[in-house]
């Protein structure tokens, strides 16, 4: 979001998830989209541990995100998605065991992937996506955007339907153990470093989940047209449903 969000006002409640929070530890959902929240998130947030759903996406908040909130086990949903947080994902969110969806998109986002997501069996959503897209002034670091590459230990995701990793610097190839996410309905690799081929595991499942046969959206996109429009393309893709360049870093769609 980032850049255009300078263009956007959103009304509604207003306030801060200040370390007053720790008075609402009897709270299970927390659903603020699309209001005027200001601040950072508390560390206080780890008071909350009956919280089930953190749903504070579109908002103004900026700050990092804490490290006590993966203390919150029975968290379900966490969604901070197009806010101004300036953050790294903390190493140890494999402890938040019924994680389901996670969507961090449309931040400021930077760092590695952490190992341990891969283990958090019950995610169905992850949206690391657009973390390139911010414009100043709201990055606050030199190295924007995830970094590292797909784990093969995401094929343990076996309730996984969507990845979305583009407009990241991440890298490496995609692991052929992708293929057992079976339940996988969207994916989208593209405006990424990652390069090599798409395993014909991941291009298997395009007859199952990921095709859609009226064409009218890509849910397998790759940097796989010809880099440039004359080189050859950074990540090989028979099976994609849409090609980006990764130089110019339009798709097919775009066009």
């Amino acid at each position: 979001m980032g850049g255009t969000r300078g263009f956007e006002v959103n009304f509604g409640l207003t306030g801060k998830l200040d370390s007053r929070i720790k008075e609402w530890r009897s709270m299970k959902g927390l659903h603020l989209f699309e209001n005027s929240l200001t601040g950072s998130i508390a560390p206080e947030i780890a008071s909350m541990r009956y919280l089930t759903f953190l749903q504070i996406g579109d908002n103004y908040i900026e700050g990092s995100l804490p490290n006590e909130i993966t203390s919150l086990r029975g968290l379900r949903y966490l969604r901070i998605e197009d806010n101004f947080i300036y953050s790294t994902l903390p190493e140890n969110f494999g402890d938040m065991d019924d994680l389901e969806i996670l969507m961090v998109n449309g931040n400021s986002m930077y760092g590695p992937v952490p190992e341990s997501l891969f283990s958090l069996k019950k995610l169905e959503v992850i949206r690391l996506d657009e973390t390139l897209s911010a414009d100043p002034p709201w990055i606050e670091v030199s190295d924007e955007g995830f970094t590292g590459s797909i784990s093969t230990e995401i094929g343990q995701l076996k309730n996984l339907k969507w990845l979305l990793l583009h407009s990241n610097p991440l890298s490496g190839t995609v692991p052929t153990e992708l293929g057992m996410c079976e339940k996988l309905e969207m994916v989208r690799l593209h405006r990424t470093n990652i390069y090599g081929t798409m395993p014909r595991e991941v291009c298997m499942l395009r007859d199952k989940n990921l095709y859609d046969e009226s064409g009218s959206r890509g849910i397998l996109y790759a940097d796989c047209s010809n880099n440039n429009r004359t080189n050859e393309p950074f990540l090989k893709c028979d099976c994609c449903t849409d090609c980006c360049d990764h130089t110019s870093q339009v798709c097919v769609a775009d066009d």
